[in-house]
């Protein structure tokens, strides 16, 4: 059912330490605090604008229940289990979750004027948006770049991330978007990019 069978032996044979790949962990579902393996972020982007999944985000959007089955990943990094504390890679990686939009795909198209966002897609629901930056930050600094990239997003768009969504282990679930965005030119984050 997952894609994780085919593409685990594919990746035994990458090696984790390459820096080109941005390297987080797989989670079958919620009930799982242990990641399933690790994954190459843009595998996980390629497979949400794929068909793989959208049965399942069908499914959610008919009854919310059905996201808590969903696979999920850690944006931040690899975990050894799903806490801060199991930290073991940092990515460098932010993801905004942009909760109750009335229209993601002009939000989207927003994100595409904005050089230091790297990804969107519509989230489970159809009412929102992740976002993914870039940035070449430490582990320690998270909180600080995390906050800032949101206040940043928020005054070039008008729309602020879920509060509550904003920790280092937080879980982002797969979705389903044939449009995903990725912009493989994006900049990297830094202080005072507005």
């Amino acid at each position: 059912m997952l894609f994780m069978q085919p593409l685990t032996a594919f990746y035994h044979f990458v090696s984790m330490k390459r820096f080109d790949k941005i390297w987080v962990s797989f989670f079958n579902d919620l009930k799982n605090v242990h990641p399933h393996s690790s994954v190459c972020l843009e595998e996980i982007f390629h497979l949400i604008n794929s068909p793989k999944w959208e049965k399942e985000i069908a499914e959610c959007k008919e009854d919310s229940i059905n996201k808590r089955k969903l696979p999920s990943f850690t944006p931040t990094g690899v975990f050894n289990m799903r806490n801060n504390q199991g930290l073991t890679r940092y990515s460098g990686i932010i993801c905004l979750d942009i909760d109750h939009v009335n229209d993601p795909m002009a939000l989207k198209e927003r994100c595409k004027g904005i050089t230091w966002v790297w990804c969107s897609f519509i989230t489970p629901s159809g009412s929102g948006l992740k976002v993914f930056v870039k940035t070449q930050t430490h582990q320690d600094d998270f909180k600080w770049i995390e906050a800032e990239i949101a206040v940043s997003f928020y005054h070039l768009t008008g729309f602020m991330r879920d509060d509550r969504a904003k920790d280092l282990a937080r879980l982002q679930f797969v979705s389903h978007d044939q449009n995903l965005y990725l912009n493989n030119d994006a900049i990297y984050f830094e202080k005072g990019s507005h």
